[in-house]
């Protein structure tokens, strides 16, 4: 997401409260996390949107559902909800969670008094254990629309702009702020992060799950603060009205530079808008991973060179087809904590996207249904076992000749990826069928085979992994060192003949390591 007023605005009125681990304990950040996985992961803040007395009896305390709730009427200023929205949001953890009451700022570039959509508390509701975030026609007529008009708002002492907008949705989130005197909010420095959700369709639908910094720490050798894009963003899901797939992504910067880019990928399904899925993100010093349900679909590392979609040290903002290799830059991984925001806009769709613009007069209402959302830390050896989760990703980058019934299918996995040099990585294949000859290599990205020393298995091959005949249903797993490796990446390739009943299936998959 990229908008230029929160550019001007985000670095010079974030709060600069310390973030809390869990908002009823007014603990301290959650700690970095380590790129080693050994432990699993345990659940750091979750909230399952259930209502009031069942999060009460559940050990939630009183007073984070009796607090009223907080809107924020600008992005650095909050007041009181008004009281016809009390109702709707007598489930929220106001502990944790604010409410957009405002101007969207998400509109672009849309012309003084010619926004579309606003923010509006009325739009969020806990209902049936679901977070539900509408987007709905607003109430204005079409002589009375006023959106996005400059005006000095009283109640807050700052410019504002008018919310008198054609189109209204929901909108909360996480950063650090206060509530009934007490310190609120959850953020989180690293660690893993996931919404289960339906997400909505329809003409301008644009949800999105993503993080801010909840504190701006950027600044130059000079001292000055570089604020958003450059401290970062972590884009855990967005979908556009026209789009078959969602997009996951990093926006990343070089303060020094003043310069940003972004790098990400995009996952899909044809039910996403009818079926609750996970979306997620692994982040650690060393790499940002995006994740669907169990697949990766991108992965961010340190230092690896992005293409800067920011970059004004000659003048100039250049657009995404514009930029060329004078203008990547290594990749910084954010390391501050940052807050939770969930939200549906309303976008103008303009240009090549006019077919999916939305039309006041026939807009019908959508919803944004969010099951959960759930922050993890890594565990530790000193970490209560029982409550460490373990995840395991498939990090297929593509697999192709493959079909269940008819050719060889395989699961395959390395745990875990990235991989510290001098740990040991395990391969695991399940075979669905039986086929008589399987080869399970290690291969650079310069096309070479990697000898690599096998911990847990006497080597069948020079050349590769493993080499011969797996049976229906069994599995293969190989253990081996990653002492003698170069830092990089590298694929495990696995190869499949003579396959199944008539022995003529074959096909092939491929996976994704990286040493570092």
């Amino acid at each position: 997401m990229t908008w230029k007023l929160v550019l001007l605005t985000f670095a010079f009125f974030t709060f600069y409260f310390t973030p809390l681990l869990k908002p009823s304990s007014g603990t301290g950040r959650v700690p970095a996390a380590e790129d080693e996985t050994k432990y699993g992961w345990k659940v750091t803040f979750e909230d399952e949107f259930i209502n009031r007395d069942q999060a009460i009896s559940q050990g939630s305390p009183t007073h984070c559902f009796d607090l009223p709730p907080q809107c924020l009427v600008q992005y650095w200023s909050q007041k009181e909800c008004r009281s016809e929205v009390h109702q709707n949001l007598r489930n929220l953890n106001k502990c944790v969670w604010r409410v957009y009451d405002m101007y969207n700022w998400m509109d672009f570039d849309a012309p003084e008094s010619q926004g579309v959509n606003a923010f509006d508390a009325s739009q969020v509701e806990i209902k049936d254990g679901n977070l539900i975030l509408y987007a709905s026609r607003s109430s204005y007529l079409k002589s009375d629309f006023d959106c996005k008009k400059k005006f000095f708002d009283t109640t807050i002492g700052w410019d504002n702009y008018t919310k008198k907008c054609p189109f209204i949705s929901g909108g909360i989130q996480s950063q650090s702020h206060w509530n009934g005197g007490k310190e609120m909010g959850f953020a989180q420095e690293y660690g893993r992060f996931e919404v289960r959700a339906i997400l909505p369709d329809g003409p301008g639908n644009w949800p999105a799950h993503w993080m801010l910094p909840d504190k701006d720490v950027d600044t130059n050798s000079s001292g000055k603060g570089c604020g958003w894009p450059v401290s970062g963003e972590i884009d855990i899901m967005e979908i556009w009205s026209d789009s078959k797939g969602y997009k996951g992504g990093l926006i990343t910067g070089d303060c020094e530079k003043n310069i940003a880019g972004n790098k990400g990928g995009y996952g899909k399904a044809s039910d996403i808008h009818k079926n609750f899925h996970r979306y997620g993100v692994e982040w650690t010093p060393n790499y940002v991973k995006f994740i669907f349900d169990d697949d990766v679909i991108s992965t961010v590392y340190k230092d690896e060179p992005i293409r800067s979609k920011y970059h004004d040290s000659d003048g100039t903002n250049y657009s995404a087809d514009e930029l060329d290799d004078r203008f990547k830059h290594p990749a910084v991984i954010p390391k501050h904590p940052f807050f939770w925001i969930l939200n549906t806009t309303i976008e103008r769709a303009e240009k090549r996207r006019e077919k999916y613009r939305p039309d006041p007069d026939n807009f019908q209402t959508t919803k944004h249904v969010i099951d959960y959302v759930r922050s993890y830390s890594r565990c530790t050896a000193r970490d209560e076992p029982k409550k460490c989760f373990k995840f395991r990703d498939h990090d297929t980058v593509y697999n192709y000749n493959t079909h269940r019934g008819e050719t060889a299918s395989v699961e395959m996995n390395g745990f875990p990826s990235p991989q510290l040099k001098g740990r040991e990585m395990t391969a695991r294949i399940t075979m669905n069928q039986f086929c008589e000859k399987v080869k399970i290599g290690l291969v650079s990205m310069s096309g070479q085979m990697v000898n690599a020393p096998i911990q847990n298995d006497e080597r069948s091959s020079n050349m590769f992994l493993y080499d011969g005949p797996l049976g229906e249903n069994e599995t293969k797993e190989i253990v081996f060192g990653t002492n003698q490796l170069a830092a990089g990446m590298y694929l495990i390739t696995a190869w499949f003949e003579k396959c199944g009943e008539n022995g003529r299936g074959e096909g092939n998959h491929v996976f994704k390591i990286v040493i570092i």
